[in-house]
């Protein structure tokens, strides 16, 4: 019981106050960027182009409910994207300028946060970047700090550069780091507490594969919170989760909650976070206030878990 009224309390919090969707405004859900055209009768049309191809869908308002949106086909000859059906609400709170979706079931399972930037790739690197950027300890004691365009390794700056296939990330980092412990191309795979680092090759067509060489651990040394504080402070559009196996999106998920004291009942869980310095348990659970980018990163990363197996 306690879950559904929470649910409902958020979806209520969410709906309060919601306006509209302007002429020419742009939404960018974790990969493209969706230009909004206005239409009679309140309806909005989402639009946008990768690799030559047309894409859209009308947002058709719901009576009575500002803000809130059902999602159906497109009156243009294009490739429709969404789930004809599916509900859509905009939230304009807390600094946030969102489309938040949900499904039948009425469960949050993707973001589009209102853009300025155009540019899908750009967007696309910052937001991978955002993951990755922090403080690591090699094995062998090595340093290295990740930043937006370079890295510094055991006390040298190399540059760094996030590879991309048509505007999208392919999770695979360039590291020119010629006479450090980093160096070449790396698969990037997200483990706990960390990093995995797969040097990989290209065959003559371009495409990736893992060079039969032991991978690279980068384990998190950020002297505060770790790895994943950025999951408290940078909303999520679903997209990111897909990075990350089912065990360590648990911890993503209940690490907002440790940063906010809760105390935690699976034994996992409070054996993990009480070896944290920053964990400070709470007095009562029930005291707890999440803000609304947490709660709605929670809901995401909930969703991501459900359908972690059938994706996959």
């Amino acid at each position: 019981m306690k879950r559904i009224a929470f649910i409902i309390l958020m979806l209520s919090a969410l709906t309060a106050g919601a306006q509209y969707i302007e002429q020419g405004s742009m939404w960018y859900n974790g990969a493209l960027v969706y230009t909004a055209t206005l239409h009679d009768g309140g309806k909005v049309i989402l639009g946008s182009t990768v690799e030559g191809e047309e894409l859209e869908f009308m947002l058709v308002p719901v009576k009575g409910e500002p803000g809130t949106y059902i999602i159906a086909k497109g009156p243009n000859d294009a490739m429709m994207v969404e789930e004809e059906g599916h509900t859509v609400r905009l939230i304009q709170q807390e600094d946030l300028n969102i489309l938040c979706f949900y499904d039948a079931e009425d469960t949050l399972y993707k973001l589009m946060s209102a853009t300025r930037e155009e540019d899908n790739q750009k967007l696309n690197v910052e937001n991978w970047m955002t993951l990755l950027r922090g403080d690591y300890t090699m094995a062998d004691g090595t340093r290295v700090t990740i930043d937006w365009n370079k890295a510094l390794v055991g006390g040298t700056y190399v540059p760094i550069e996030a590879i991309t296939f048509n505007g999208h990330t392919t999770g695979i980092l360039r590291i020119d780091g010629a006479g450090t412990p980093l160096n070449g191309c790396m698969e990037v795979q997200f483990i706990k507490d960390g990093l995995c680092l797969y040097p990989v090759g290209f065959d003559e067509y371009e495409f990736p594969h893992r060079l039969l060489v032991d991978s690279i651990t980068l384990t998190s040394s950020n002297s505060k919170y770790g790895c994943y504080d950025y999951v408290c402070s940078t909303l999520l559009h679903g997209s990111e989760l897909n990075y990350y196996d089912k065990p360590t999106l648990r911890l993503l998920r209940n690490f907002i909650l440790a940063r906010r004291g809760y105390v935690f009942q699976s034994k996992d869980l409070k054996e993990y976070f009480s070896k944290q310095p920053w964990y400070k348990p709470a007095d009562n659970n029930d005291d707890i206030q999440l803000s609304l980018l947490e709660k709605l990163n929670i809901e995401l990363i909930k969703y991501r878990e459900a359908t972690f197996d059938k994706e996959v």
